[in-house]
Order: C-alpha cells, then structure tokens, then sequence
C-alpha cells in the first residue's frame, strides 16, 4: 500500500509540474487538482495527533514531514528559534529539476502552502530544484503573524 501510495503522489506530482508549466491550464491545476490532491493527502494521513501550537517552528516542520510521509523525500534540516523557522529541505526529484521556471515552482508549491494553511504557516522555497544545477529545495516554514520579510522567495531572485 506504502509503494502505492508513493507512485501514486509521483504521478500526481509530474501531472500538477506539467500544468504548472502550461498558461491555458494552470487554472486547473490551482482550482482543481492542487486542492483535490491536498485533501487526498490529509485523507491519507489523517489528523495530526496533536496540532501545532502557534509559533512552534519545530511542530509546524514535524506536521510538514508527517504530511509528506516522514521518509528521505523532504526533511527538516534545523530550526531556528530566535526566528521561530523551521528550515528543510525537499530531496526527492522534481518534475521542474534544471528547466529554470521558478514561476511554475512557486505555482507547484501551492500544495505544501495549503498543506500547512490550517496551522497558520507560512512555507517559502529559498532554493529550487528549477535552478540549473540544484539537485535539492530549501525551505522555510513559519507562523504567517511572524514578520518574513527575511524569506525571500526563490522565484523573486536572480541567480547566476
């Protein structure tokens, strides 16, 4: 059920890459598929067994991991307490690896943004995989009351 389950969210992944990428039909994947394919996932995970305290970096990044599948595919890499941030990084591949469209990542990363809406999280993408050479994203997540003007998003910056 496991290796199901894990092909089936690689499948679901390349499709929301593909639309991401297509100007006629990101509308479905932004109003249709991404919200079908968080619902699917909190269907199959299930409830946390204890929500995260507002502010908790370390609790918002566990349900971030419980919510992707806790395995090698994304982790936390540390947490910040002073800027209450939780940092990790998302290891498996992308759809988006190399082709150098950070829009159409920041589109495909709506799913981990509504994954972690419900906690009143902010999750940013510092680094992508859509960067020619990146084989891995770095994020940042953090409570949305939380000031962020630090986190800048991957798609806003040029990098050589």
């Amino acid at each position: 059920m496991k290796k199901l389950l894990g092909r089936a969210f690689v499948l679901g992944l390349q499709i929301n890459a593909a639309l991401t990428r297509s100007q006629r039909l990101v509308v479905l994947e932004q109003r249709c598929l991404t919200p079908f394919f968080v619902w699917v996932t909190r269907l199959v995970r299930g409830a946390p067994r204890e929500m995260p305290k507002e502010g908790d970096a370390s609790a918002l990044g566990k349900e971030w991991e419980r919510l992707l599948g806790a395995g090698p595919y994304a982790q936390v890499t540390h947490v910040d307490l002073e800027s209450g941030t939780a940092y990790g990084e998302i290891r498996g591949r992308c759809p988006l690896r190399g082709t150098g469209d950070l829009e159409a990542c920041q589109r495909l990363m709506a799913y981990d943004r509504r994954l972690l809406a419900p906690y009143g999280a902010r999750f940013v993408v510092l680094r992508s995989q859509a960067e020619k050479g990146r084989t891995r994203c770095e994020v940042a997540i953090r409570n949305a009351n939380r000031p962020h003007e630090d986190l800048i998003p991957a798609h806003r910056l040029q990098r050589s």
